[in-house]
Parts: C-alpha cells; structure tokens; sequence
C-alpha cells in the first residue's frame, strides 16, 4: 500500500471534524472528565451503607438472594 493513501472512511472523518470542531472539542472534555476527576473523599459513616455483607466467597451472594 502506497505511504500516501488515504482511505475514503479516513477522508471522510478528516472532512466532517474539520466541518464540525465542537466534536474534537466535547471529546477533549469528555477525556478530560473521565482521566482527570478528582477523587470524593468521604467519611467512613457514609461508605459503610455501600458495602455489602461478605459472604467469605467474594461476592455479595446474601445481599441478592431471595429470602
């Protein structure tokens, strides 16, 4: 293959980001939230009412199963 092909999906992409910049622009962002977030400390009062009963086998078996 020639080093200077383009295909025509790749021609088409190029063409409709250079049209559309806000697309670039919301997925910076979107990156941006998902690897730079910052992380909620929060006290131990409220995270005890997120953790399931152990089972001793790893998974949350008595919080899901029917009684």
């Amino acid at each position: 293959m020639a080093k200077g092909y383009v295909s025509e999906y790749t021609k088409f992409i190029n063409q409709y980001l250079d049209e559309h910049p806000e697309v670039v622009e919301e997925k910076k962002q979107g990156w941006a939230s998902f690897w730079q977030r910052k992380t909620e400390i929060r006290s131990p009062e409220k995270t005890k009412d997120d953790i399931a009963p152990d089972d001793s086998y790893g998974h949350a078996w008595s919080a899901w199963r029917a009684k």
